[in-house]
């Protein structure tokens, strides 16, 4: 009986271990009996669409994930979450891990999403056909975009417009667009709007946003495509607040534009192609109304349609005998619509008449190309006529002592008479001393007057700019807008800050480039920088940049020749800064 109980214990034990040894392999083992699986919502996609891969377990990952990577040949990954779920309902188990994935295709054609791998399990491997992306084919799509240029050509800096619109006929959040980035070309948003459009009998939301271009080096010019990326709006709420749907991304069209060369016949201090260019101009008082010596200012103001104020050429005019002509500092200014940017240059110009009459201030001409024509054109205003009244004499310049006058008169005629008695002369000349000398300290007395009226008076309109100090504080104040401009890297404020540098040091010269002024200052090294100065200005793809810390420093201690000042004396403006 013992040796039976024993037995029966042996088999029981034997049994026990046998099953928790089974129980024990079939939790280490079960996880190879999952199955993983990729499903897509479509296999036919077009190339501006993204696609949405679920890929599942039908167990729990509590460490790890998938390789995603592979997919990267063929395919962009936007976006990926995770979700896992464990249930248990009359005895019916539902265990699984769902990745979801938002993919964006590289290229058209057929694609295939590969097979991926977690541990020991091996999806499904899925066949996209992506087809290139057409207004016929997005018609009709609940969302997609459009990619417009309003030109396939342009001349180098020409404005190029470029417009991106997505249309939606569902409701969509937190919309974002990518930002613009373009080698060669200076960009600016212009425009951002949102208008309804009926397409083939289907109403759709259209977000428009356009781009004003301006080419800086000539050969292709790259506009990559930008996305667009949005959530859709989603009727369930939790806590009071909307969920947000299916992330949505369209991606907009890339475009390649020929941007060719100024044309050969065309001075680049000429070259502004635009669409249109008005001159206008104001005066600060009647021009019949003038007097020697009294400022009147000159304000030109000129609108280029298709350039930013940047881009405009300075203006020039000439110092006459007649007038002398004191420049100040532009304006620069720029608006933008849908229609693109449209620069504003505002110069004032004082002129000093110099001679009384009838003086004839030349007309203006700015010489632009026309980029709708296709031709150079000239913008002008007529000469201006003035009528100048000559100064008004002071009464110190008019005074004239009338009793002096007459006693002399009558001493003279005293004199020649042989009866008049000694002792009258004595009188009559003392009495012209006492005269003369009230008369001279009444002129004292008046010019002390007109000095002291003169310090509490009310200083004129203009600088003064005559005599050698003048001249240095106006080179001084042109210095400190040359160093601003460098330290800004703002080479087109730069360049006319260094033109009107050289126009002040060489009144006398009708200087437009910067290489007339290192011709006339004979500096070798000047005229590389400015020669490395224009490239970069007008030709982004130069590899050689001019060397702004170098090119202030040259011109800080530049040694001005002599040149003729205004009372015709030679005079030597030296640097600002002398070297040590």
């Amino acid at each position: 009986m013992t040796v039976k109980k024993t037995l029966v214990k042996s088999i029981l034990v034997k049994r026990i271990f046998c099953i928790t040894l089974t129980a024990a392999l079939a939790l280490a083992c079960g996880h190879s009996w999952a199955t993983l699986t990729a499903t897509a919502d479509r296999t036919i996609i077009d190339s501006n669409e993204t696609l949405q891969l679920l890929v599942r377990l039908d167990s729990q990952a509590l460490i790890g994930e998938p390789d995603f990577t592979v997919f990267e040949n063929d395919f962009e990954i936007l976006s990926t979450s995770r979700q896992q779920q464990y249930s248990r309902v009359n005895g019916q188990t539902e265990s699984f891990t769902d990745w979801n994935l938002l993919l964006a295709p590289k290229r058209t054609g057929r694609l295939l999403v590969p097979s991926i791998k977690y541990k020991k399990d091996i999806s499904n491997a899925i066949e996209i056909t992506v087809r290139k992306a057409t207004a016929a084919s997005a018609a009709g799509q609940p969302v997609y975009t459009e990619t417009l240029v309003n030109k396939s050509e342009v001349y180098i800096q020409e404005q190029l417009l470029l417009t991106h619109r997505l249309y939606t006929s569902v409701r969509l959040s937190d919309l974002s667009l990518d930002p613009l980035k373009i080698d060669d070309a200076l960009m600016q948003k212009v425009s951002e709007t949102q208008f309804q459009k009926n397409v083939a009998g289907k109403n759709y939301q259209v977000v428009e946003i356009v781009y004003a271009l301006f080419p800086q080096a000539s050969g292709k010019l790259q506009i990559p495509a930008l996305r667009f990326s949005a959530y859709e709006a989603s009727n369930n709420r939790y806590g009071g607040f909307s969920a947000r749907g299916n992330r949505i991304i369209r991606s907009t069209d890339a475009k390649t534009i020929d941007v060719m060369a100024r044309p050969a016949q065309v001075d680049i201090d000429n070259w502004m192609p635009a669409s249109s260019i008005g001159l206008n101009q104001q005066w600060s008082s009647p021009l019949d109304q003038l007097k020697v010596g009294e400022p009147v200012t000159r304000n030109i103001s000129i609108t280029a349609k298709g350039l930013t104020g940047a881009q405009i050429m300075p203006l020039t005019l000439r110092e006459s005998d007649d007038y002398k002509v004191y420049p100040d500092q532009p304006q620069l200014d720029d608006s933008a619509d849908i229609s693109g940017v449209t620069g504003v240059r505002r110069e004032s110009f004082a002129l000093v008449p110099n001679r009384p009459g009838e003086i004839t201030v030349p007309g203006i001409s700015l010489r632009w190309w026309n980029s709708g024509k296709q031709r150079m054109e000239t913008a002008t205003l007529d000469p201006v006529t003035l009528q100048v009244a000559a100064a008004e004499v002071s009464a110190v310049n008019n005074y004239s002592p009338a009793p002096s006058t007459a006693i002399e008169a009558n001493s003279l005629s005293i004199e020649t008479t042989p009866e008049a008695p000694k002792s009258l002369m004595a009188e009559l000349r003392s009495s012209l001393a006492l005269q003369l000398s009230v008369a001279g300290n009444a002129l004292l007395l008046l010019l002390l007057l007109f000095k002291w009226l003169g310090r509490y008076s009310t200083p004129a309109p203009r600088r003064d700019l005559s005599g050698l100090n003048s001249a240095r504080l106006e080179l001084k104040q042109l210095l400190t807008n040359i160093e601003r401009a460098a330290r800004k890297s703002d080479l087109l404020p730069l360049r006319d800050s260094l033109l009107a540098w050289g126009r002040c040091i060489f009144p006398q010269q009708k200087i437009k480039t910067l290489a007339e002024i290192a011709a006339l200052l004979d500096d070798g090294q000047l005229q590389q920088q400015f020669d490395l100065l224009d490239q970069a200005l007008y030709n982004r793809s130069s590899e050689q940049q001019p060397d702004l810390k170098l090119l202030v420093n040259l011109v800080r201690n530049a040694i001005v020749p002599k040149t003729e000042s205004a009372q015709g004396s030679n005079v030597e403006l030296k640097p600002l800064y002398p070297r040590s």
